[in-house]
């Protein structure tokens, strides 16, 4: 009895911390919407032992709601709030419908059938339902360990609840009663593994959201806030990433430079808001055009950098190209539909050549292109009459 009535008190308290836990988090991260089903499943399931520690006080009618609708209810927060996180949308209708047949068919074993085993039998059937449903679902798209570690979790939860139907349906019911079963120690067990089993999920779930989080400020601090491009300490952790996935020595790069024409007076005629339109739109089509391998980082103002990887300046100077052509014809509603136009500088990098002076290089190749009349592509002039030395030898 004071067993019992321990798990009754706690369980709720316990509930109610992490379902305030996620209420924190999604009121720092609104667009988490997860956060916010996963609050109120939690505090679902504090409602529901609530509402066991006070049965005893209640009539027969309203002790068999006491429970069960919190119980269906927080399942399938639960369960949707999953889908969510991993899809972005959750099929609430199947489970709302599945919970509304869950209790359906616990009314009809209270009123026109009493009886207690099949009404829990029925309860722990459709949890177990839903939960392998979302595990298995969601199978492709938990591919981390801590995914893993979340769906064995729901499965483990969702086969001791098997487990514990049948052994009601086998050895307890021919026992069970609505006045013994509140304080028996199958009520004490399926008070104590559920709590168990919400401390496991909530505890996985909350490191899962951590390293969405970090992994969220990581790529804040690194990427430039207007274009989505990387900024300089992006570029940096890129690049080192960039340096260990091969040896450098041994490999053939490009590195081109880009630069909007003209942009000084985009911003005096248009303003600076049409201005940063026009930036994004530039970046958004640097990174349409280039390779998931390449990476495309904002040097500062409305010049770019690119690093073509594992190619040679002539993959640059098309990349290049094909670029500016696109962007010559792009009109801009901020610019009352007229276009903009860009320079290019190109250069190679390759092992024995430092990246720092490769950009050197592309930067010169710019000037030149802005020299000579803008919206053009020039590449590195030591490059070139390298190759045509090259050339003449041949």
């Amino acid at each position: 009895m004071q067993a019992q009535s321990y798990f009754q008190l706690i369980s709720p308290l316990i509930f109610l911390a992490f379902s305030c836990g996620f209420a924190v988090l999604w009121h720092y991260a609104r667009d988490v919407i997860a956060l916010r089903y996963y609050a109120l499943s939690y505090f679902l399931g504090a409602c529901a032992f609530v509402g066991n520690f006070l049965r005893p006080l209640m009539p027969p009618v309203v002790e068999i709601y006491a429970t069960s609708p919190f119980y269906i209810g927080m399942t399938v927060l639960f369960c949707g709030a999953t889908f969510a996180f991993y899809r972005g949308h959750a099929p609430w209708k199947t489970f709302w419908l599945a919970g509304t047949a869950m209790l359906a068919l616990i009314s009809w074993y209270s009123f026109a059938v009493d009886n207690i085993a099949s009404r829990i039998v029925v309860m722990h059937a459709g949890i177990f339902a839903m939960m392998v449903y979302t595990a298995f679902s969601l199978h492709r798209e938990m591919t981390r360990r801590i995914d893993r570690v979340l769906q064995a979790i729901i499965v483990i939860s969702a086969i001791q609840l098997v487990c514990r139907g049948a052994y009601i349906v086998f050895y307890a019911a021919p026992t069970l009663t609505q006045a013994d079963f509140p304080q028996s120690t199958l009520a004490l067990l399926l008070h104590f593994s559920v709590s168990i089993v919400a401390l496991a999920l909530a505890l996985c779930l909350f490191v899962m959201f951590g390293m969405k989080f970090v992994a969220r400020l990581t790529l804040t601090s690194q990427t430039d806030p207007l274009t989505g491009a990387l900024n300089r300490r992006g570029f940096e952790a890129r690049l080192a990433t960039f340096a260990d996935e091969e040896t450098m020595r041994n490999s053939r790069h490009a590195v081109v430079m880009a630069d909007l024409d003209r942009f000084k007076s985009v911003n005096d005629t248009f303003g600076h808001e049409a201005g940063d339109t026009v930036i994004r739109a530039f970046a958004r089509l640097l990174g349409s055009v280039a390779r998931e391998c390449d990476f495309v980082v904002r040097w500062g103002g409305e010049e770019f950098l690119v690093v073509i990887a594992h190619a040679d300046a002539a993959a640059a100077h098309l990349f290049a190209e094909t670029v500016r052509t696109a962007l010559e014809s792009i009109p801009h509603d901020c610019l009352r539909g007229k276009s903009v136009t860009a320079s290019f500088g190109i250069a190679a990098w390759q092992g024995e050549k430092s990246l720092s002076n490769a950009i050197r290089d592309a930067d010169m190749a710019l000037y030149r292109a802005k020299h000579e009349g803008r919206n053009r592509v020039c590449p590195n002039l030591a490059e070139m009459d390298g190759n045509r030395s090259e050339a003449a030898v041949a």
